[in-house]
């Protein structure tokens, strides 16, 4: 019998998986302590403050904390995002010989389930302290959890044990210290690979953590422990318990701007409120280190960062009108009394307080450092632009041709993207009053009075060979109307009697 294939040949083509834009509310709170915490176990995540209390205790400082972030309505698990609780080696810690570990990406048992049930014949490899072990002939077509995934794996393994932890499959290494080590799993030609599906190989996310001897690690700086926690953890805001020095703030300051995370701080001397070259408030505010976020708090309440830090990330931008402003919000922490002479300098100054109005609590937030709504929705706006971009790159199945159609393409992707940012309230249609603008000036403006936004790409023609011969598109030029907020109104009325 004839193959249909030698009449009708079809071809299909898979989509590529997409990159996910940035979650901005994945927030971290850094303690130093080392009662749960060290350097071998660097965060844990929590979606309630229940949850932080089952690992520190209901008396701790951590659960003190999570208490005013969870405490805060709304806050971030509301949307979409989660706490972190990291550590900061604030002195030299002594550690335990430590087992090799290869943490998988986080899986989703509903639907990984079905796809493992239509394999029995799975396999993998992997080095275990520098000898190859094979897991083969794994029959799956009876699991219904993970947990049974684990058991099978766990039959043919050796030299290492797999586990599940937050829905992803750790393997650990028998062993423990220097020379307990482990790799990535791969294929080992004895059956139908299944590590892309466990998330145990390279490139999907899985994360190597090899056995350390036992001994002495030195202490580290602030800014080295919040740069781990956002390389490990992707935390986008985050704060200390421990109070930085000035020399801290300043790190930490210039690290925030270059990396794109708000980090969130308070204040309590009376000298951060005046206008000095060593206030390192004002330090900040003139070098426009705006993602840093200057809180300040006559009581020392460092729980105000916490709850600032809750509130502040909890934006969906896929939703309608969900932008935000955090002046008169809140916040899970007692407000406190200020003078006005108190409140116009920390204005001046560039500091958010919490205090009272009509006997109603409420965040009074100053613009001088930028608003926070500002540099939160700026940093969204930018990841999901890349993001999107990068995803119409890799998602066609051919290519996106150097022509008029493919970077109308690009541009057609642009503003999509800014298109729900505007639904969201964080760009809005208006009045262009910069004296910057590109193209035709008619188009642009009426473009941006119509639809709150303006692209505009390069031609062609003018485009340097150079640039075409390295696949380049012309540059892609864009304008933006901030949708801003309004914090205050001034009413006059004419009285006529």
């Amino acid at each position: 019998m004839a193959e249909i294939s030698n009449i009708i040949n079809v071809a299909l083509i898979p989509e590529g998986r997409l990159a996910q834009r940035d979650n901005l509310n994945v927030t971290g709170i850094i303690t130093s302590s080392s009662n749960v915490l060290s350097t071998s176990e660097p965060y844990r995540i929590y979606r309630s403050a229940g949850q932080v209390n089952g690992d520190f205790g209901t008396t701790s400082i951590e659960a003190q904390y999570a208490a005013a972030f969870f405490g805060t309505t709304p806050n971030p698990v509301n949307a979409g995002g989660y706490l972190v609780v990291g550590y900061w080696r604030a002195a030299d810690e002594a550690t335990q010989a430590t087992a090799a570990t290869l943490k998988g990406a986080e899986i989703s048992e509903a639907a990984i389930i079905p796809e493992l049930q239509k394999i029995t014949d799975g396999s993998f490899e992997v080095v275990v302290d520098g000898v190859t072990k094979n897991a083969s002939n794994l029959n799956l077509q009876t699991v219904t959890t993970l947990n049974d995934v684990i058991n099978i794996i766990n039959a043919e393994l050796t030299g290492a044990t797999a586990s599940l932890d937050n829905l992803g499959i750790v393997i650990t290494s028998d062993s423990t210290g220097s020379l307990s080590t482990l790799s990535f799993a791969a294929p080992n030609g004895l059956g139908t690979f299944i590590g892309h599906l466990l998330g145990l190989a390279e490139g999907t996310g899985a994360k190597l953590t090899q056995g350390l001897a036992a001994g002495v690690i030195a202490a580290e700086a602030m800014v080295d422990a919040v740069d781990r926690l956002r390389a490990e953890a992707g935390v986008r805001g985050v704060m200390f318990i421990d109070t930085p020095t000035t020399s801290d703030v300043l790190a930490l300051a210039e690290w925030s701007k270059a990396n794109s995370v708000l980090i969130y701080d308070v204040f309590s001397n009376p000298a951060n409120l005046v206008i000095d070259s060593n206030n390192v408030c004002w330090k900040i505010k003139l070098a426009s280190l705006t993602t840093y976020r200057m809180l300040y708090s006559k009581a020392n309440n460092r729980k105000f960062a916490a709850s600032y830090m809750s509130r502040t990330h909890t934006v969906n931008f896929n939703a309608e009108n969900s932008a935000l402003t955090m002046h008169m919000k809140e916040l899970a922490v007692p407000a406190e009394d200020y003078t006005e002479t108190e409140i116009t300098a920390a204005k001046r100054v560039g500091l958010d307080i919490y205090t009272t109005s009509k006997l109603t609590p409420i965040v009074l937030t100053s613009g001088s450092n930028d608003f926070v709504d500002n540099v939160y929705n700026f940093i969204g706006f930018v990841d999901a632009l890349q993001t999107d971009l990068f995803n119409l790159l890799k998602q066609t199945g051919t290519k996106i041709p150097q022509t008029t159609r493919g970077v109308n393409q690009l541009v057609d992707q642009c503003e999509k993207t800014t298109r729900g940012f505007v639904r969201s309230g964080v760009f809005a249609p208006g009045a262009w009053s910069s004296p910057d603008s590109f193209g035709d000036l008619a188009t642009f403006t009426r473009s941006i009075l119509d639809k709150g936004f303006y692209f505009l790409a390069g031609a062609l023609s003018d485009q340097p060979q150079s640039d075409r011969q390295a696949r380049k598109s012309p540059v892609i030029q864009g304008a933006v109307k901030n949708a801003g907020a309004i914090h205050s109104a001034d009413v006059i009325i004419n009285l006529n009697l």
